[in-house]
């Protein structure tokens, strides 16, 4: 997982490549499922309001830094336009 700048927020991100279920599923920590097909699904909005969702390949999930109470996917061309990388989070000392 690295961090990505967005501007001017800062958000936690990982690229769902339909191959990274398991990093997907452990990165959004219950607010996302796989689904039957392979794919994953998201329970989108400020604390699921918007109910479980399909994020599609190639897309991003998001989320401001050490919060979860709202996760949600960014479509990878708008991802790039928006958020710049600016490194890997400090491990816990």
């Amino acid at each position: 997982m690295a961090l990505y700048q967005s501007k001017p927020q800062q958000v936690e991100a990982i690229h769902w490549t339909g191959a990274n279920v398991e990093a997907v599923v452990a990165f959004a920590e219950g607010k996302v499922r796989p689904a039957a097909d392979g794919s994953v699904q998201l329970l989108a909005g400020a604390d699921g309001a918007q109910d479980w969702v399909p994020v599609p390949v190639g897309h991003w999930l998001v989320h401001p830094p050490g919060d979860l109470s709202d996760v949600w996917p960014v479509a990878p061309d708008y991802f790039a336009a928006k958020y710049d990388a600016c490194g890997l989070p400090e491990s816990p000392r």
